[in-house]
């Protein structure tokens, strides 16, 4: 099992079928959710799964929700900037994550119903640590070269 940090190749298709609303007011929900080293996510993750989620005493399953500061564009490149997100007085050990929507605006290809579907795939680059403390995800600087979602 591992997890590869990537964008999530079911979310690139999913951005021509109108699946993701990012506007900060009136947008999809997204949400960060805490993985074990133990978890198998890469670009191939189509959902949210609970299989190897992190377990702890103030941490729900699912995670927590970002928050939307909004999208920018510095031509020629589009990006998104969310909150960095705090899990507080948490005790667990957690090696990545997924962002994923909880609110999907627009059904699959097929048009079915969509689930949770993913963005993206973290990799922390080892396992991060917390004992009845806080752990902060810090999103990079919202620019065009640096966000963590952009499209170019």
């Amino acid at each position: 099992m591992a997890i590869a940090q990537g964008i999530c190749n079911s979310f690139k298709q999913q951005l021509f079928l109108g699946v993701h609303d990012f506007r900060a007011t009136g947008g999809d929900i997204f949400k960060l959710a805490l993985y074990t080293a133990a978890a198998n996510l890469d670009a191939t993750t189509t959902a949210y799964t609970s299989s190897n989620e992190v377990v702890s005493p103030n941490y729900s399953a699912g995670g927590a929700s970002l928050t939307n500061l909004g999208t920018f564009l510095t031509a020629p490149t589009a990006f998104i900037d969310y909150a960095d997100l705090t899990f507080v007085n948490v005790t667990l050990t957690t090696r990545g994550c997924l962002i994923y929507n909880t609110t999907p605006s627009a059904n699959d290809n097929s048009n079915n119903p969509l689930t949770n579907p993913s963005v993206c795939v973290l990799d922390f680059g080892g396992d991060k640590q917390a004992v009845a403390g806080d752990i902060t995800i810090v999103f990079p600087s919202a620019t065009a070269t640096t966000a963590l979602i952009r499209i170019t």
